[in-house]
């Protein structure tokens, strides 16, 4: 129990951490109508993944309970797909897309920070896929009650993303420079989603 939630929690923290569209979305909402739209960014867009973990959650729960091999099966199919992750998350040539979403919200009203967050997220229904691949790599089946942990990892990554974006809306001016420059940051979920890929098949022996 402690070795795996101490690892999701490093593994929560890592992935929050890593600059995608909805962190450049929240720094830009920052950036042009200030800390305030940031703010309300941040939100949306963890509104949105919140969503995504109680659905996760309590279909795995579901699952779990209900048809336990099915569960293992799953845990397979996660790490693989965790594989997959990494293979097509690995850092190609630097391109203009961080700047792309910056320009494409841009033009867009304070007032709307906080649906277009959370619209950005739900409109993504690989996030959903995401969790039903990570969460039962740090579960193991005999955890009980089932729908305590799965809620429990759900919210701790839910709440992570909180702190990293409500971070950026606050300190866009800052980040900005330090995230355009940390290019080696890009290595490092890529390399976490294949170590965990690997550790989940040869641990349980799938």
């Amino acid at each position: 129990m402690n070795y795996n939630f101490l690892s999701f929690v490093l593994t929560a923290l890592v992935i929050n951490l890593a600059p995608g569209p909805a962190m450049f979305y929240v720094m830009n909402q920052s950036l042009k109508y200030g800390v305030k739209a940031g703010l309300k960014a941040a939100a949306g867009v963890e509104f949105g993944v919140f969503f995504y973990v109680l659905l996760s959650a309590f279909g795995l729960m579901f699952i779990f309970q209900q048809i336990p091999l099915l569960y293992k099966i799953i845990q397979f199919i996660g790490a693989l797909y965790l594989l997959y992750l990494a293979y097509i998350s690995w850092p190609k040539r630097k391109s203009v897309e961080s700047s792309n979403v910056l320009s494409q919200n841009s033009t867009e009203a304070d007032r709307y920070s906080f649906s277009k967050g959370m619209l950005i997220n739900l409109s993504n229904p690989k996030i959903g896929l995401f969790f039903v691949s990570l969460l039962p790599q740090f579960i193991p089946a005999s955890s009980q009650p089932a729908w305590l942990y799965f809620l429990l990892y759900g919210l701790i990554f839910n709440f992570g993303g909180i702190c990293v974006n409500m971070t950026v809306g606050v300190m866009a001016r800052k980040l900005k420079s330090i995230i355009q420059r940390a290019s080696w940051f890009d290595y490092i979920p890529p390399l976490l989603f294949l170590s965990i890929g690997i550790l989940t098949i040869t641990r349980e022996g799938l």
